[in-house]
């Protein structure tokens, strides 16, 4: 490892420990310590922060206006959407940025006149919000045409029936992907999801990120987000989900002979193209990708990707991954 590259995680490792004191130092943190550590370790990041009087509110609803600051922060995302046609948002609310933000990356799309941005969120909301940002859909059942996917995830909830049919995909995918494991054996989807609770799924999703640029031969245990361009994966071993935030761009990542032993989602390295269809386009910039990878997501549309010195696996040709995206099961 470069000289540079150790000065860079020494001086990250600085910044996380104040980070953690000022986080320790609210007045209300909850004595649980997986809550405590899951509310730290978003406070270290950059995706949470308390308010004037030193408290964090954990027990307090999490509006639709906070959900977007922690989503937009922990992609960082860096252009803002055109909402001005959204009546209730205004540019001096302290959460027009980070609304602007949502709507550019898919976050929320408003109903045309409004965003809600005062709104409390339910869980089934959250986690649907959640789904489409991180791709956490569940596996499918059945053979091609006929996919469906698995809700099989749910059924272990006294209260599955609950949940809504256009969330329960959704709802499962963050299940399955170890985001949520639910209140007292209940999914409580119709209730509103707390500020600590929402750390709780963001701490269960991604446990690490990388905002410093360089050369990473390791990543630590659990799922990682990169959030800076400079980044270089040579020959790296990665045993979690790896995600590329927004803020990422084409060029920013290199990634050589990887071993990708669950899911790399792209966020970034988008470079835009003629192509209005949102199919992939091959070319010199964007992301080349070489080593063996078990999932490929692409989440932002017209990205360049050069899969062509990478193996993977897929259930589906290539061909039929374009229709059919799966149904919910009845």
């Amino acid at each position: 490892m470069k000289k540079a590259k150790i000065i860079a995680l020494l001086m990250s490792a600085v910044l996380s420990t104040s980070a953690a004191v000022s986080a320790a130092s609210f007045t209300d943190m909850p004595a649980d310590e997986a809550t405590a550590a899951a509310i730290n370790n978003a406070v270290n990041n950059g995706l949470l922060s308390g308010y004037e009087d030193n408290t964090v509110r954990p027990d307090s609803n999490i509006r639709r206006s906070e959900m977007a600051a922690i989503i937009t922060r922990a992609c960082k995302v860096t252009k803002l959407g055109d909402i001005s046609r959204f009546t209730d948002v205004s540019k001096d609310d302290w959460f027009y940025t980070a609304m602007a933000q949502a709507y550019e990356m898919g976050a929320f799309a408003g109903d045309g006149n409004n965003m809600y941005p005062n709104n409390n969120i339910t869980f089934q909301e959250c986690f649907t919000v959640l789904s489409q940002v991180f791709d956490l859909l569940p596996s499918y059942t059945g053979k091609y045409p006929k996919r469906v996917y698995d809700l099989s995830s749910l059924n272990s909830y006294s209260d599955a029936a609950d949940v809504a049919d256009w969330a329960k995909p959704f709802y499962a995918g963050v299940i399955v992907n170890g985001g949520w494991s639910g209140v007292d054996g209940k999914l409580t989807p119709t209730s509103y999801i707390t500020r600590a609770q929402f750390a709780t799924v963001m701490n269960n999703l991604i446990q690490n990120y990388i905002d410093e640029p360089g050369t990473y031969t390791e990543l630590p245990a659990g799922n990682t987000m990169i959030r800076c361009d400079g980044v270089v994966l040579d020959n790296t071993k990665i045993s979690g989900d790896l995600y590329v935030g927004d803020s990422v761009s084409a060029g920013g990542l290199t990634v050589n002979n990887i071993n990708a032993e669950k899911r790399f989602v792209v966020r970034g390295c988008a470079t835009p193209t003629d192509n209005g269809s949102g199919s992939l386009t091959y070319g010199d910039t964007g992301l080349k990708v070489s080593g063996h990878v078990a999932v490929m997501r692409i989440i932002r549309p017209y990205i360049n990707l050069d899969m062509s010195s990478a193996t993977y696996n897929t259930v589906f040709t290539t061909e039929n991954t374009n229709i059919t995206i799966g149904v919910t099961a009845q």
